[in-house]
């Protein structure tokens, strides 16, 4: 599968990508995409191994995902513990809202889970939502690897039809995304007024 002379090299390169698409799900800020689509770039230019790069991106994100899940069920498995999250879940106003959410992933937690490729910025909250919910770790580390390979992969595919040009993809990553966060921000604002119009009618 590898040329002589170059499995250090590329060994080093799938570990970086790996860790890229573990560190997106621990550090949300850190542009794990770009990360991967130079790594799908890489694939037809570099001649780097499609399914290296698939495994390296899936399992980085799957252990990314295993530490949130903790996180989500260490913040409920543990509530004595004084720290400033177990502080913040514990807020009068938080609290009824992260029941909600909990209850949310009870009901409809697949579902959630196998989308969190697809929407950018919030896919750690997912997990740790999981967490909290208690949803079984194997059957969360499970969907979340279901989600990492359609993403991924539609990444990569999308590194082998464009070839060399990795501006092109960045820019079509960068158009998702912005599409995406507007139709977050457009749901948020639709289900403030709604909340605040109801509490009107009340009165």
């Amino acid at each position: 599968f590898f040329p002589q002379g170059k499995l250090r090299w590329w060994l080093l390169g799938l570990i970086v990508l790996g860790v890229c698409s573990c560190v997106e799900y621990l550090f949300p800020p850190f542009p794990g995409d770009t990360v991967t689509v130079i790594g799908a770039i890489l694939i037809p230019t570099a001649g780097w191994p499609w399914w290296g790069v698939f495994l390296a991106v899936i399992s980085g994100s799957i252990l990314g995902a295993a530490g949130n899940w903790y996180v989500g069920s260490w913040l409920v498995t543990y509530p004595e513990r004084d720290s400033w999250a177990h502080r913040l879940v514990a807020r009068p106003n938080v609290a009824p809202r992260i029941d909600k959410i909990k209850a949310q992933f009870r009901m409809r937690g697949g579902m959630y889970l196998v989308l969190n490729r697809f929407i950018p910025a919030f896919r750690s909250l997912f997990f740790i939502a999981a967490g909290m919910a208690k949803m079984r770790v194997g059957m969360v580390l499970l969907l979340a690897g279901i989600s990492a390979m359609l993403w991924n992969g539609a990444l990569l595919l999308g590194g082998w039809l464009v070839g060399n040009s990795l501006q092109a993809l960045l820019d079509l990553l960068a158009t998702y995304t912005e599409a995406v966060m507007l139709l977050i921000f457009g749901a948020i604002v639709v289900i403030l007024l709604k909340g605040r119009f109801a509490a009107r009618a009340e009165k």
